[in-house]
């Protein structure tokens, strides 16, 4: 059952007021200090417990309220250091069980080694017992994990229920009856009651009599600040329109109380990426890099040693390929060709030479079935994938990853770029001697566009969700693809 009374007020303008009010309003202020004076209790009273089972009951008095409550009290202190300097006492984020969970998970774990360090510092190590403080880590960890879980879910759970609230506001916004009804879902879930709403249609945007509308709504609000206590003022509007902004602020100003303005969809899309700030300047990122430093890091190293191992085991291989080679046409051995790799940056790529041409230019023929070009050899080699074993040495010289979008002749790369608009995206990270693509039968010759635009998606997946996981499992897939594999000619 709605806690609003919504009655219509003229031409596009909603209003509900509030015809029950059954929560318990805490400030936010006071729900913090509860967060913080629990945080001291457990970790204070986690260490005499610690103590207690320790020692087997059997202790001094002294050895209790001296170190042990200085180990509890210097916890304690970092420990809800860490909490506030990472926002964990926020009223928001005192709601949000998962985000308890891991931010009690990590404070402990900083608070556990700052203490190990100041002790070995100060060599007082053989002070303090460390089966005791092994226990303390322990049943810690466990209470405050535990402590922070119950208390999240429990805070969420009353606010959901509009028990307990920790600020009241009035609500102007530029909604449908369905969207309102939704943002003042959104807000009790997390504490905030919503004494008053004034929701303008959408229809009226744009309309002459805007202004007229606005200040009903602005009317509304002024009336629920006279009824009761409002903590501030929530506008829900779309950036775009910069002049409803400006005439609902100036109506507003009046009002001894802070207003704030909700980010609409795209904006809020735009503040939670990465921002970068430059002097005075502030910038978002619009585009991330695929993967970080990190990723990088994890797949060059597998890189190495997938190309390491390949090289060592499969040289034998490699040597009686290249005697078969000169054998029958001579050399060269190994064809290269300019192919475009991470940024579009070129590189020549190696592949045994199966073919009895060499194209390397503007114009690049793609290999077909019963390819005349392609020598007796070269039918061996290209079905069993065995001509693509030397761009193991592009991978150690970085040109190349094991896995990743197969790169293209440059000709070929220019003639789709132009048909496909992702068709560039490809090239946001190393090009491979196999991908996601290849693994899914998008290989061999692509004489219709729809073929390549099926590769471009599955190298774009592969980009979008990549793990070294995945790599792996890519590599696994390939090995049993190359046995079983009708496509490569």
């Amino acid at each position: 059952m709605s806690p609003f009374e919504q009655s219509h007020l003229g031409d596009g303008l909603w209003h509900g007021a509030l015809t029950g009010n059954a929560s318990r309003r805490l400030s936010a202020e006071a729900l913090q200090a509860v967060a913080v004076f629990a945080d001291v209790l457990l970790v204070i009273v986690n260490a005499i417990v610690s103590n207690l089972i320790y020692f087997g009951f059997h202790f001094e008095y002294g050895q209790l309220w001296d170190k042990t409550l200085q180990i509890g009290v210097v916890s304690a202190i970092l420990f809800i250091g860490f909490m506030a300097l990472r926002g964990g006492y926020a009223v928001p984020q005192l709601s949000d069980r998962r985000r308890q969970v891991t931010l009690a998970a990590q404070g402990w774990v900083f608070v556990f080694f700052v203490m190990a360090w100041v002790a070995f510092l100060f060599k007082a190590t053989d002070i303090f017992s460390r089966g005791m403080v092994s226990l303390f880590f322990v049943i810690g960890g466990a209470m405050q994990i535990s402590a922070h879980a119950i208390g999240a879910t429990m805070l969420s759970g009353r606010f959901a229920r509009g028990a307990m609230s920790h600020s009241r506001v009035a609500v102007v916004a530029i909604a449908d009856p369905s969207g309102l009804d939704r943002i003042v879902r959104r807000l009790g879930e997390k504490g905030v009651e919503v004494m008053s709403v004034s929701a303008i249609s959408p229809a009226r945007v744009g309309r002459s009599g805007f202004l007229a509308t606005c200040r009903e709504a602005v009317c509304n609000v002024r009336t629920a600040l006279a009824a009761t206590r409002l903590d501030g003022i929530y506008l829900f509007l779309s950036w775009k329109d910069r002049r409803h902004i400006e005439e609902i602020k100036a109506a507003l100003s009046p009002m001894p109380i802070p207003v704030f303005l909700f980010a609409d969809t795209e904006v809020e899309r735009l503040l939670r990426r990465p921002r970068v700030q430059v002097g005075e300047f502030v910038g978002f990122e619009l585009q991330r890099a695929p993967l970080t430093r990190t990723d990088r890091a994890m797949k060059r190293l597998l890189d190495i040693a997938v190309a390491s191992t390949g090289l060592l085991v499969l040289s034998p291989l490699m040597v009686m390929t290249a005697i078969a080679i000169v054998a029958e046409s001579g050399f060269p051995i190994l064809f290269r060709q300019d192919r475009k790799g991470f940024g579009a940056r070129p590189f020549p790529i190696l592949k045994f030479r199966s073919m009895k041409v060499m194209e390397n230019g503007a114009t690049v023929t793609q290999a077909t079935k019963g390819d005349a070009r392609i020598t007796r050899i070269g039918q061996v080699i290209r079905r069993t994938s065995i001509d693509e074993l030397p761009q193991l040495f592009n991978v150690l010289r970085g040109d190349m990853s094991i896995v990743g979008p197969r790169p293209h002749a440059i000709a070929h790369d220019d003639h789709y770029d132009k048909l496909i608009a992702t068709y560039a995206f490809r090239q946001h990270v190393k090009p491979g001697i196999t991908g996601w693509a290849q693994i899914n039968g998008c290989r061999g010759e692509t004489r219709e566009v729809d073929q390549m635009q099926a590769r471009v998606e599955h190298d774009i997946w592969y980009i979008n969700n990549w793990s070294i996981w995945l790599d792996i499992k890519i590599i696994a897939m390939t090995a049993i693809k190359i046995v079983a594999d009708k496509q490569a000619y």
